[in-house]
């Protein structure tokens, strides 16, 4: 696609959203004041303020985010993520500007709530439909950027596969050399040289001499990252190998702002009634307290307290890993521990900070070193806050203290803290709730 389709497609896009943006407010609007006539002083006087900040706070969002911008390699997942923190960021916004303003306009959450859900399900739609398109366009276009690459080695068909699959990131490869001294004056049509770190050098005096581009393409697959990332201190590049979207602060505040939301409704809409019903069924069951807590491993090594619900008897050793038939366990026990209803005492655990809702498990002291010595890059998932759930539960890779079992999950952890985003995080609560083990 040309520069000047870039950029048209990039306004249609924009002005879709703004419809889509503009029509989730208006229809739940009219359902609440039955009509927008403009002798309807309710709707000018304060809903009206209320769209006309929105609709600011989405145009200066949009631009920061760049979630109308089409660049070379888009992807759904990073799509999907600039829109929900542009979602989110405009959330927090309105809820800031409203409160420091102290305005005592009266808004209603039914009506905040769905207008937002609303735009949420039907931007999602959309930026899918509209990945939908653009791979279509691509595949059946010759408006391309065309590459040929230089150098011997699998990444290169690793490369050719991926931009197969993927043709909205708008190039191909129509030549693979295995040395510069290959490129002929035949092959002069093309638009960008892309080449092994070792052809550097000779490459650069090649594209300059042609007039064309040229990208460097490391080999860091020997590594075990999944995903890297290039950073400059001042004019020297880095290139960071597992590069954590948790670094960011936006990501880290949004990820912590949902913990907090969602911990303290989950205590107050289900812990508050649930603890005492449970609290009696223990106590009815076996002699001892109702909650149970040890110390487990979190983020960056350190320890903390981890709260459930009883499900042993008192004097039972509950240091080591429980079995699927194991005598400590009691029949209210039984219960919880089935559907992991022993779990939700770690709610508070999420809403002062020591764990997350979505995250690798944290694991007993007493295993740790063992896991450690078992699988060389078991460290790696510490990086983040543990979880009451994470993507290897969602998968069904819980259980078995198996080396190998145990390692899927560790790469499941790992793939976590490279991948985070918003809609991974939903997508694998979501699973864990209803047990759709394909969804992640």
């Amino acid at each position: 696609m040309e520069s000047r389709e870039i950029r048209l497609a990039e306004f249609v896009f924009f002005i879709v959203d703004a419809v889509l943006l503009m029509s989730s407010f208006l229809i739940w609007a009219l359902f609440r004041f039955g009509n927008l006539a403009v002798e309807n002083p309710l709707y000018f006087d304060q809903y009206l303020i209320l769209f006309s900040l929105v609709f600011f706070l989405w145009f200066g969002l949009s631009i920061f985010f760049k979630t109308h911008q089409l660049d070379v390699g888009v992807e759904i997942r990073k799509v999907l993520s600039s829109f929900y923190r542009l979602v989110f960021a405009k959330l927090s916004l309105i809820a800031i500007i409203v409160l420091t303003l102290k305005t005592s306009v009266y808004y209603s959450r039914i009506f905040l709530f769905l207008f937002f859900m609303t735009y949420l399900i039907s931007g999602t739609i959309l930026r899918f439909i509209w990945i939908r398109l653009s791979r279509i366009y691509y595949r059946n276009t010759e408006s391309v950027k065309t590459i040929i690459t230089v150098g011997k080695g699998k990444r290169w068909n690793r490369l050719s596969a991926e931009l197969s699959r993927h043709p909205e990131y708008g190039y191909r490869i129509i030549h693979q050399l295995e040395s510069l001294k290959d490129l002929d004056t035949e092959f002069q049509e093309f638009d960008e040289l892309w080449v092994l770190p070792e052809d550097m050098i000779s490459a650069k005096s090649v594209a300059d001499k042609l007039g064309i581009r040229l990208r460097l393409v490391p080999d860091l697959g020997s590594l075990g990252a999944n995903r890297t990332r290039l950073v400059s201190f001042g004019n020297i590049p880095i290139i960071e190998i597992r590069p954590e979207p948790l670094s960011f602060f936006l990501s880290s505040f949004i990820k912590r702002s949902m913990d907090i939301i969602l911990s303290f409704i989950g205590m107050i809409f289900i812990l508050t009634w649930l603890t005492p019903i449970f609290g009696a069924l223990i106590k009815l069951n076996s002699w001892g307290p109702i909650f149970y807590s040890q110390k487990r491993i979190g983020s960056d090594g350190h320890k903390f307290r981890i709260w459930k619900y009883r499900s042993m008897y008192s004097n039972s050793d509950q240091n080591t890993q429980a079995k699927k038939i194991d005598d400590r366990i009691t029949l209210i026990g039984r219960f919880l521990r089935r559907f992991h209803l022993d779990e939700l005492p770690q709610l508070w655990n999420v809403f002062i900070g020591d764990m997350s809702l979505v995250g690798p498990r944290p694991h007993m002291i007493s295993d740790h070193s063992e896991y450690a010595r078992a699988i060389n890059n078991y460290g790696i998932r510490h990086w983040v806050k543990p979880g009451m759930t994470g993507l290897a539960q969602a998968r069904g890779l819980s259980g078995s203290k198996d080396i190998d079992l145990m390692n899927q999950r560790i790469q499941a952890d790992i793939y976590y803290i490279e991948n985070w985003s918003f809609l991974l995080d939903f997508k694998i609560i979501l699973s864990t709730l209803l047990g759709q083990k394909k969804w992640v």
